[in-house]
């Protein structure tokens, strides 16, 4: 018996993706370093939270390899078909921000109730949602992907890529709602959407933009977050004070930076989470965030060519989804503290303090495992 135990155990760790799972714990270990360094600085604490930011950091990230490593042993073709049971789930959750309950919460300075707080610990449940979606709509494609242009097809699945987008961003979290749409734009891609629904959405897009713009739709708030991109300086004390700060620490780290414990470092609002590659440059400089960039890349890299050994659609889709959530995710972030992009309350992959968007990283990247182990076409 115990032979088959060890032979299971090899069988496992032969099958494992081990590239990706180490490029994992660097960028989760690199974020808990970061975060030590803020919390030293004075820049974090627990206030009114069970755990600092730091502390929750790595406790997500131990739930979180484990979550990988249990994720990469079943079948993702089992996970999208059991639809019925986590798609309920997540979308309860997310419907529950939508209620008076004293457990929905708006943590200091967000725009949005997105966030649900159970037992002192808080959870955002859009992140919980991306996991699902990925499967779901993995799933719904691979079923009419030969007759995928078909536009009674094309209409379901529009519908089905729109839902998740419109329900976030009515709850008011715009950040996650165009991470979904994202998503969906790369999955579907993937699947080959014909070229002339491509031209025929962009028509759609140009004529709803100005619609969406002057109409109401869009609170005073965000619009302002975009139109102050072209002058930050024009509301240095208002909508362009966190972004201005965030480039001006992100830079004072010059090549090397200051030092990860130095005692000349500067806070900016959100520095543990949607900032916090400014305390990157300002502790580790040029070096340092050229560091981070490298490695997510490399992640994103390494979810595409596991798409590519995909020996079904289901696998290939999925990991493109995957790919989607973390691509856009880094652009955008990366762009709000350059200051080239607006605040949207996107945090960076593997980087950002936050439980649930550590733990939702953690079970992606445990769904692309899953496609490497269980693909007989793997090279």
């Amino acid at each position: 018996m115990m032979k088959n135990i060890w032979l299971a155990i090899k069988g496992y760790f032969r099958r494992l993706d081990k590239v990706l799972l180490l490029l994992c714990l660097v960028a989760v270990s690199f974020s808990c370093l970061i975060l030590y360094s803020e919390l030293r600085a004075g820049f974090i604490s627990t206030g009114s939270r069970r755990f600092n930011p730091f502390t929750m950091q790595v406790i997500a990230a131990v739930i979180g390899v484990v979550a990988l490593l249990v994720m990469s042993v079943i079948n993702y073709r089992f996970m999208a078909k059991i639809w019925f049971i986590h798609l309920p789930i997540t979308l309860g959750l997310v419907l529950l921000t939508f209620t008076n309950l004293p457990i929905v919460y708006q943590p200091p300075g967000s725009d949005d109730t997105a966030w649900l707080r159970i037992a002192g610990l808080s959870l955002q449940p859009s992140e919980l949602l991306k996991f699902s979606f990925i499967l779901t709509f993995a799933l719904h494609l691979s079923r009419v992907r030969e007759e995928l242009n078909k536009p009674k097809n094309l209409l379901f699945l529009c519908l089905h890529g729109a839902a998740p987008c419109l329900l976030i961003f009515i709850q008011g979290d715009m950040g996650s709602a165009l991470v979904f749409f994202f998503i969906f734009l790369c999955m579907i891609f993937a699947a080959g959407i014909s070229y002339k629904y491509v031209f025929a959405g962009m028509g759609l897009i140009a004529i709803a933009a100005p619609v969406i713009w002057f109409s109401g739709l869009l609170p005073d708030y965000l619009k302002q977050r975009f139109t102050i991109l072209w002058d930050l300086s024009s509301d240095a004390l208002g909508f362009g004070h966190q972004q201005l700060n965030g480039r001006r620490i992100l830079g004072s780290g010059m090549l090397f930076g200051k030092g990860l414990f130095s005692d000349d470092l500067n806070w900016v609002f959100a520095l543990e989470n949607d900032f916090v590659l400014a305390h990157v440059g300002q502790t580790l400089g040029f070096v340092g965030c050229a560091f981070v960039v490298l490695l997510l890349t490399a992640i994103c890299v390494k979810i595409l060519l596991t798409a590519r050994i995909s020996s079904d659609p289901l696998g290939c889709y999925i990991c493109v989804g995957v790919f989607g959530m973390f691509m856009f995710q880094s652009i955008i972030n990366i762009g709000m503290v350059l200051g080239v992009l607006p605040v949207i309350g996107i945090t960076l992959p593997f980087m950002s303090a936050g439980g649930t968007s550590i733990i939702t990283s953690f079970v992606s990247m445990g769904l692309v495992m899953s496609v490497y182990s269980f693909n007989k076409g793997r090279s």
